[in-house]
C-alpha cells in the first residue's frame, strides 16, 4: 500500500505495475520481482507469486477493473543507444508524462530528463499512459540547470520549445547529439533553459498555437526523429 505513494516509492525504489499487458512487459523487461494474483487466478510465469483476497487485490488496485495480476518491479537505470534526449520541464499531468514517455520510445528519444516538479514518472496513471515504454528508456529524474549545461560541453544542440524569438520547426536541423525541451502545462520552458539553449522553436499551425504537450511532443519528436 506504501507504494501507491511517491514517498512509499522513492523509500523502496519498488513501484507497482497493474494490468496484463503492463506486467508483461516488466516481466520481459525483467523489471518485476514479485507478481500479486487475484485468489482463484493462476499466472504463467516463474517469478514469485502471492495470491490475494478479492477484497485485498482490489485495495491495491488504482482503477476499476478486471484485472488479476499486479507486479511489483523494482526501477532500474536502462543502458541504451542513442543521442537524442527529450528534457519535460515540470510537466505536471501524468496522462501527459506518460504520452511523452511512449511518444519518446517509439521515435528514438531513448533518454528522457524530468526536472525535479515533474509528476513522478512511476505514478500509476503514467505508466499506464506509458503503456510499457518507461522499461526501454534511460530516465533520469531530478534533472537541473546543471546538468543542461552539462550537455552543453557535451555538445549536445539544445531546442527548446516556446514563441517569443522563436523559429520555425521546419527550419531547425535536426543533430546527432540534440536535446529537445517541453515544458509546463500553464507555464511553458523556464527562462534560465531558454538562455541556455542554441534556439527556441515553435510549432507551425494554421491557426490556433495553443497545443496539448502531448501532442507536441508527437509532433516535434516525429520531425526530429
Amino acid at each position: 500500500m506504501k507504494l501507491k505513494q511517491v514517498k512509499g516509492r522513492k523509500a523502496t525504489g519498488l513501484f507497482i505495475v497493474e494490468g496484463e499487458h503492463l506486467v508483461e512487459e516488466a516481466i520481459k523487461a525483467q523489471w518485476a520481482n514479485v507478481l500479486l494474483v487475484k485468489e482463484g487466478y493462476a499466472y504463467p510465469s516463474t517469478l514469485e507469486q502471492y495470491s490475494l483476497s478479492e477484497d485485498l487485490f482490489d485495495a491495491l488496485c488504482t482503477t476499476v477493473s478486471k484485472d488479476t495480476i499486479l507486479a511489483i518491479c523494482k526501477m532500474q537505470t536502462v543502458d541504451v543507444q542513442g543521442e537524442h534526449i527529450l528534457i519535460c520541464d515540470d510537466i505536471q499531468d501524468p496522462g501527459n508524462m506518460g504520452t511523452m514517455l511512449r511518444t519518446a520510445y517509439s521515435f528514438g528519444f531513448n533518454h528522457v530528463y524530468c526536472s525535479k516538479q515533474c509528476v513522478d514518472v512511476y505514478n500509476d496513471k503514467v505508466v499506464r499512459a506509458s503503456q510499457g515504454a518507461l522499461f526501454y528508456l534511460n530516465i533520469k529524474q531530478d534533472f537541473n540547470t546543471e546538468d543542461l549545461n552539462q550537455l552543453k560541453s557535451l555538445d549536445y544542440t539544445i531546442y527548446a520549445t516556446g514563441f517569443e524569438q522563436s523559429i520555425a520547426m521546419g527550419d531547425c536541423a535536426n543533430k546527432a547529439k540534440l536535446a529537445l525541451i517541453l515544458g509546463n502545462e500553464g507555464q511553458g520552458v523556464r527562462q534560465e533553459w531558454l538562455d541556455l539553449s542554441d534556439a527556441i522553436l515553435r510549432i507551425e499551425t494554421t491557426a490556433f498555437n495553443s497545443l496539448n504537450v502531448g501532442i507536441a511532443t508527437g509532433i516535434l519528436l516525429h520531425h526530429f526523429r
